[in-house]
């Protein structure tokens, strides 16, 4: 159970605190605002977010994929999934390059720089880290 805000775990110690200014912290504009994509993956590794950039330097839009795994909007789907499976049982980071054809924008092919990261809380899953190599 988080304590109020949704910040931190529900404590003695978290309830005696003061009140931090992260707990007004817009994580989500952040995330928009960095310049390398990133998703969160649910242990089903369906996308649950996925920044401005993620979207825009992939050709696909969050509204599309959400509920729907990730590796089914990539090649070597097998792979990628291998990939995720692969941190969420070992609980450690994995680095790999990706590389497709973009249909949109972007067109041609182009490779990525991909990390994938276990989330550390309550949550089952993991993020996904996206570099653009020129």
């Amino acid at each position: 159970m988080l304590a109020s805000g949704g910040m931190w775990p529900r404590t003695k110690a978290n309830e005696e605190r003061e009140p931090s200014v992260l707990e007004n912290f817009d994580a989500e504009g952040v995330l928009d605002a960095l310049d390398f994509g990133i998703i969160v993956l649910d242990e089903q590794l369906c996308p649950i977010y996925a920044n401005v950039i993620a979207q825009q330097r992939l050709a696909l839009h969050l509204r599309e994929i959400r509920g729907r795994p990730l590796a089914d909007f990539l090649p070597q789907p097998q792979r990628f999934a291998r990939a995720v499976r692969c941190v969420l049982e070992s609980g450690t980071t994995l680095d790999y390059t990706l590389r497709m054809n973009l249909q949109r924008s972007h067109r041609g092919k182009h490779s990525f720089a991909v990390r994938i990261v276990p989330l550390r809380n309550q949550t089952m899953g993991v993020y996904a880290l996206i570099e653009w190599r020129a």
